[in-house]
């Protein structure tokens, strides 16, 4: 690591000491040792900036961060240099931004990541510098790279039984694609079909060729809705809703949609999976808190409606 200010005076100031001295002696003694040492001395500080300067031209820094976490998780951050040649000393802060509200704070080391609630969390790296090999001389950096992570929520259980059972398909629809499904429709053989659909029982016992077509069922839209705004323990409660609630949709092989209002306006995600799920929410966690609208006055045509909230009793 760079020396810090107080340290790198502390070097000048030996340094100069030294040249004195090696001054002081040359002109005491008067001989080629004593003017080869202080060339020596003298000539030590602009030696060592050459020989820094491939690696000065080449270093590179980064912050070294964990890509994905769970709310409560602990970690800590590096910020890691390279270069081609033996690595000079550097120095820098790490800067983290909550994502979701837009709050900056300076990453202690030795300090763990702040992971106590759910959110995005942008790291870029501050204020670095680089100096040559001896530490008397330091030039600044730019440094660009930029790192995010991602701190998940837990999921948070709901009471949503009734409407779990109320909530029963309307109709039934052929499988696009065919495959695996719980529920099948007897039919008659039409060319394109494939053979491993055919019910061979019960095309021998009619003399016809009878398909087993899987169904799923038709529903109308199930939407889950949520304003990105709120408290940190109230959004780690809206996130652990939405994560949970979500989970259960899939369970049931049923597919929804999210809409989110947030800083960007409303967000809409259609899932049908647990990676569109995870996609959905790791979005959310990346963006801003919405300043205003509320999608619970709003009246959304759907089958299935449930507004997520942040409150504690909340069902």
């Amino acid at each position: 690591m760079l020396p810090n200010c107080a340290d790198m005076a502390v070097r000048r100031l030996a340094y100069l000491a030294a040249l004195i001295l090696c001054g002081v002696f040359y002109i005491a003694y008067g001989q080629w040792l004593s003017f080869l040492i202080l060339v020596t001395v003298a000539a030590l500080p602009w030696f060592s900036l050459v020989l820094t300067l491939p690696a000065l031209l080449r270093f590179r820094a980064a912050p070294s961060v964990p890509n994905l976490l769970e709310t409560g998780e602990k970690a800590e951050l590096w910020l890691l240099g390279s270069a081609p040649w033996p690595m000079p000393p550097f120095r820098g802060r790490l800067k983290l931004k909550r994502l979701i509200t837009g709050e900056t704070f300076c990453y202690q080391e030795s300090e763990d990541l702040p992971t106590d609630h759910c959110g995005g969390i942008a790291v870029t790296v501050e204020s670095l510098r680089i100096s040559d090999y001896m530490g008397l001389f330091s030039f600044p950096v730019r440094c660009r790279e930029r790192s995010t992570i991602l701190v998940r929520p837990k999921p948070l259980p709901m009471d949503l039984s009734r409407e779990f059972q109320q909530h029963i398909p309307r109709s039934w629809t052929p499988k696009a694609g065919g495959g695996y499904a719980e529920n099948h429709e007897h039919r008659l053989y039409r060319p394109g079909d494939s053979l491993n659909q055919v019910h061979w029982k019960l095309s021998a016992k009619t003399g016809d060729l009878i398909i087993r077509e899987p169904m799923e069922p038709r529903n109308g839209l199930l939407l889950l809705t949520m304003n990105l705004r709120g408290t940190d323990e109230e959004l780690d409660r809206k996130f652990g809703r939405l994560l949970w609630l979500g989970r259960q949709l899939l369970i049931q092989e049923l597919r929804f949609e999210i809409h989110c209002l947030t800083a960007e306006g409303l967000l809409t995600f259609s899932v049908s999976s647990e990676t569109e799920l995870l996609k959905a929410v790791d979005t959310l966690l990346c963006t801003g808190a919405a300043r205003s609208g509320d999608l619970k006055e709003r009246s959304i045509a759907a089958s299935w409606h449930c507004h997520i909230g942040g409150e504690p009793d909340e069902a």
